[in-house]
């Protein structure tokens, strides 16, 4: 035996038996949280691995879908394409009733959905106590925003076209839309109300403030850019939608109500104009094809344009708010 084992030997005989196996046990229990910590940042670095990846090729694939439409659309793109009226038999036709009826649409059914649906988030966050009837109107909510484009076009056909009268005409389109998108607004909006912190209603409160002087003047404010959020993804759906305008609109616009305020005029959307074009098929036209392509292009630069411009007001809102901090 060596001076070292004899040594260590002698050592440990002068040690106490229980006092040794609690240092045999120290030392495994630390060598097991070193090998559990050594797993866990093997599984960080892999799920972080995984996660970049997936992000990446979702970038990679918007790249090529944006770049696809841009590349093929916006060489199509003029001033007269934006501005002229549009032609099912002769060549170079515009898009100009199509952009309109759109934006239009656009502004009649935010309108109609955002103050709606903002305000039942805000008797269900604020105003309302937990009973079956906020348990319900939330059940039908959820239930409601996962029901089909076409269906809430088939009720909107029955009840605004043939029920009330209104035939094929913006109305119509306008109000089932609304019907479409109020589960989006509210259900954004209440997100919106719950990421403001209780604290500040409490200290409202705490000032004799009435309720609603507190929802207008600090909960509405703070929810602001999650309310921002709502309207620009109502206005993406708008813009978007093409079966529930189809059987609600129709898919022409009279010719002497091209560019009309009159609701009740018929009116045909730049998707659903690209439907018509693409799918359907215009027999004879040439350029079918290119004015297909340029509508994809110009509907493209507006949901670009409405989502840039939304993230400039919630960042300026967010700034502030800091400010107000």
């Amino acid at each position: 035996m060596s001076l070292d084992a004899s040594a260590s030997a002698t050592t440990l005989s002068g040690i106490d038996p229980r006092s040794l196996r609690l240092m045999q046990r120290h030392a495994s229990n630390r060598q097991a949280r070193e090998a559990a910590q050594r797993r866990a940042r093997l599984l960080d670095h892999l799920a972080t691995a995984v996660m970049l990846v997936l992000v990446g090729f979702l970038v990679v694939v918007l790249v090529i879908v944006v770049g696809a439409i841009l590349i093929q659309g916006v060489p199509q793109l003029s001033w007269a394409f934006i501005t002229t009226s549009s032609s099912l038999t002769q060549p170079g036709g515009g898009v100009g009733p199509q952009l309109w009826c759109t934006l239009y649409l656009m502004v009649l059914s935010l309108l109609l959905t955002v103050p709606v649906g903002i305000a039942a988030a805000i008797y269900l966050e604020e105003m309302a106590r937990p009973s079956r009837f906020t348990e319900a109107v939330g059940f039908s909510v959820e239930a409601l925003s996962s029901v089909p484009s076409i269906v809430f076009g088939t009720f909107g056909a029955a009840v605004f076209l043939l029920g009330m009268g209104f035939g094929y005409s913006i109305l119509s389109g306008a109000l089932t839309l609304t019907l479409l998108n109020l589960p989006l607004v509210v259900r954004v909006g209440q997100e919106a109300l719950r990421s403001v912190p209780r604290e500040y209603r409490e200290a409202s409160q705490a000032l004799a403030a009435q309720p609603l002087e507190t929802i207008r003047k600090l909960v509405l404010p703070t929810a602001l850019p999650g309310i921002i959020t709502a309207v620009v993804l109502t206005a993406g759906r708008v813009i978007g939608e093409t079966a529930p305008l189809i059987l609600t609109m129709g898919t022409s616009i009279s010719p002497n109500a091209q560019y009309s305020l009159n609701p009740l005029a018929t009116g045909e959307t730049l998707a659903v104009h690209i439907w018509v074009l693409k799918v359907a098929g215009v027999p004879g036209l040439k350029d079918a094809d290119a004015v297909a392509n340029g509508s994809a292009a110009l509907l493209l630069i507006i949901v670009l344009v409405l989502s840039l411009s939304a993230t400039f007001f919630t960042i300026r809102s967010n700034q502030r708010l800091r400010g107000l901090r």
